[in-house]
């Protein structure tokens, strides 16, 4: 435990206006909770910005503000606490990460941007310790945003933060769920199996962080690769596609596109994530077709011109049910491969756009249908 605060005992700061003695406490907060709940809000979103500006990536943050009937409860259980700001956790956030190495961001994260208290890692492997728990600390908004008339109203609200992992939140929702508190509150005939749940789940999230490291030095090779010649021997798959496709003949397959009368179509950014959405439909048709290589691939790509007239058929026929289909090369290539090999269709279980279905079906069963007035895009 990292004790922040005064070593005068509990915390003691001024909340909702003075020092509330616990028979006040129902009353006085009752009061105070809508102010409360708002501060949560902002909360949220402020860290979903920090996480966001430090390029975090999380699954969640969760809040809430203590309801009051609850708090009273807990002012029941324990007689200890003499004031309202001997209750820590009035306001709760929590941030939930994919990944172990994700939890230590987090913490430096809160550190630099809120006052912090007190701090607790509950993650410690104590032989004694019951569950799979996370890191918990406690502060306030530090100095400079107390100062900001946005945040004026909150300067003294006390938050309990709380960082774990998805897996992690499992465990500690399931075990809520269970309603055991402590080791010994579990049966005895079914504790050794809750034990090995908890072993597993901190093994899943080594694994994960084991997995995120390879993934990311494989994506790291991939774009080592794809920058000298060596990248036409790159497996095929998602990430060696992402790392490559601005080495793939894509003038090529925008010039045929252009010629067989398909809309305009303004090439993306590697980054995006609708590229990423796009070529996974390539990969996966084009890894069921047989290709193994990026250079298999981009040769395909550059013998897109053999099917200029069936792809100009399909998009009259598109036209024709009031859909203009649009030249990406992605969707140029989804469509010469289904054009080349039609039983892909079957065996991807893939489906299109109606429009598209019906205008493959047409043009593969060898109807082409003649030019129709030019028509705008719907």
């Amino acid at each position: 435990m990292t004790d922040r605060s005064p070593k005068q005992g509990p915390i003691r700061r001024t909340v909702y206006g003075g020092n509330i003695t616990r028979n006040q406490v129902e009353h006085v907060y009752g009061n105070a909770f809508p102010v409360l709940n708002q501060f949560v809000t902002e909360l949220k979103s402020l860290l979903g910005k920090l996480c966001v500006d430090r390029k975090i990536k999380v699954q969640a943050i969760e809040g809430r503000a203590k309801d009051v009937n609850s708090l009273v409860d807990k002012f029941k259980r324990h007689p200890e606490y003499e004031l309202l700001s001997d209750c820590e956790d009035l306001c709760g956030v929590r941030i939930i990460t994919f990944y172990l190495s994700d939890i230590p961001l987090v913490r430096n994260l809160i550190r630099d941007q809120f006052e912090v208290l007190k701090e607790e890692d509950r993650r410690a492997p104590l032989p004694e310790a019951f569950g799979y728990q996370s890191l918990h600390l406690v502060g306030r908004l530090n100095k400079q945003r107390r100062s900001l008339p946005e945040y004026r109203d909150f300067a003294d609200f006390v938050i309990e933060f709380q960082v774990r992992t998805v897996l992690q939140h499992a465990w500690g929702v399931i075990s809520h769920a269970l309603d055991y508190k402590t080791e010994d509150e579990v049966p005895a005939e079914v504790r050794r199996k809750l034990f090995r749940v908890a072993a597993l789940l901190e093994t899943g999230d080594e694994l994960f962080g084991t997995f995120r490291t390879e993934i990311e030095g494989l994506r790291n090779r991939y774009k080592d690769q794809a920058t000298g010649q060596e990248w036409r021997e790159l497996p095929l798959n998602l990430d060696s596609t992402l790392a490559s496709w601005t080495r793939m003949p894509l003038a090529e397959v925008k010039r045929v596109a252009v010629k067989a009368g398909f809309g305009p179509y303004d090439f993306r950014d590697t980054s995006s994530l609708d590229l990423r959405r796009s070529l996974s439909k390539l990969v996966s048709l084009a890894t069921v077709a047989g290709y193994r290589t990026m250079g298999e691939l981009a040769n395909e790509m550059s013998n897109v011109e053999s099917e200029r007239t069936r792809l100009t058929a399909v998009r009259r026929e598109c036209v024709k049910r009031g859909f203009t289909p649009r030249g990406d090369p992605v969707d140029i290539m989804v469509l010469f491969m289904l054009l080349q090999d039609p039983d892909l269709r079957a065996r991807m279980a893939a489906s299109f756009r109606s429009q598209l279905e019906e205008a493959l079906d047409i043009v593969l069963n060898g109807g082409h249908g003649q030019e129709p007035e030019a028509r705008s895009t719907p």
